[in-house]
């Protein structure tokens, strides 16, 4: 073989397109990092109406919706 052919190669070799594949644990860390600044972020301002009063007027901007969720019913076998 000729060094050009070697040389030609060892180029492609290095220049050929690899496929991306990321790390699944450091995504999931980086999601679950997201959530929790979500929910601090959530908490800081439900802090800050309850303070201020704001919540009187049209109640918490992030307060939760319990009472319209229908109960499961129990299957009798």
């Amino acid at each position: 073989m000729s060094w050009k052919k070697h040389a030609t190669e060892y180029v492609f070799k290095i220049l050929k397109p690899k496929p991306s594949v990321g790390d699944k644990s450091l995504s999931e860390l980086k999601i679950a990092v997201q959530k929790t600044k979500g929910s601090a972020a959530k908490l800081r301002h439900t802090m800050w109406q309850s303070k201020t009063g704001d919540y009187k007027k049209a109640g918490f901007t992030f307060a939760h919706d319990r009472g319209n969720v229908a109960k499961k019913s129990k299957k009798k076998d």
